[in-house]
């Protein structure tokens, strides 16, 4: 089934810093989808170390955004979730967003996973 993003809500006692012993493998799984040279390579590494700054002080991640990639990973401003995503409908969203939920569950982070809750995407739907 082709999804256009996934979402990972994560439940309301859950505290950013809850994710520093997960995030390096999180991001291992989205950074792995995209083909790198070794300068982009050192732009992750420091992205990675950025993002696990702001989970330490317990403030939301920034996220992998960088332009030109296949995936996504955004912290919406609002809630607590996670959003994998990429600019049109692919198969490899659902396998992305149950593997991330995987790490999340082996390291105790309660969750729930949905699929093709982003605004943009609902506005499309309603179009066609």
């Amino acid at each position: 089934m082709k999804n256009w993003s996934g979402h990972i809500y994560f439940n309301d006692d859950f505290q950013w810093k809850d994710l520093e012993k997960a995030f390096p493998e999180l991001w291992q799984i989205i950074e792995s989808e995209t083909k790198q040279n070794a300068e982009e390579a050192q732009y992750d590494e420091i992205s990675l170390e950025l993002n696990l700054n702001e989970i330490k002080k317990n403030k939301k991640p920034i996220g992998y955004i960088k332009e030109g990639v296949k995936y996504r990973m955004v912290f919406p401003a609002e809630g607590k979730e996670m959003v994998v995503y990429r600019g049109s409908l692919s198969e490899e969203i659902r396998e992305i967003t149950e593997s991330l939920s995987k790490i999340l569950k082996n390291k105790k982070i309660k969750h729930r996973v949905e699929y093709d809750k982003m605004i943009l995407y609902e506005i499309r739907k309603r179009r066609k």
